[in-house]
């Protein structure tokens, strides 16, 4: 066997058992599961970067989403008093049957939770994003998304 081969083979197979792990991490839907925050995210929050949140969610949200206080709705749900919200409810948004019937509220573990793999996190869901992967950037992300409350949530 050649070598290229060879590294190709043993590269796809790392790729595939990170992902193997990383699923069995995440198997439950919202709708079954009250996630936690560990206490490594806990400090990748403390320390997150509000810049960073920002440019991510102008990279990846903000087609959809707009989170400005008098802001409407998009293709997405409007995300101004996120925090504290059930999923589902925001006023004159249509909503999947999944999202409404899921029945969790929104909080910085059940965002974490979700935004780290949408379609396992609320199956069915009309949202047409899989996630963000890396535990930093979903940190900077909620940090940005934590101003944009009446009442922010406090850091855990």
């Amino acid at each position: 066997m050649k070598r290229n081969t060879v590294i190709g083979l043993l590269m796809a197979l790392l790729i595939s058992a990170s992902f193997a792990s990383f699923g069995e991490k995440m198997i439950k839907p919202l709708s079954e599961h009250k996630p936690v925050l560990s206490d490594t995210f806990k400090t990748l929050l403390a320390n997150a970067d509000v810049a960073k949140g920002e440019m991510t969610f102008m990279r990846k949200c903000s087609s959809c989403h707009d989170q400005q206080q008098e802001g409407g709705h998009g293709k997405g749900p409007h995300l101004w008093n996120l925090f504290g919200r059930k999923a589902g409810s925001a006023m004159d948004f249509e909503y999947s049957d999944a999202m409404r019937s899921s029945g969790h509220t929104w909080d910085l573990a059940t965002l974490n939770y979700y935004l780290t793999r949408t379609d396992a996190a609320v199956p069915g869901r009309s949202m047409n994003f899989r996630g963000i992967r890396r535990d930093k950037v979903r940190a900077n992300l909620l940090a940005f998304l934590m101003q944009f409350n009446d009442n922010p949530p406090a850091l855990p």
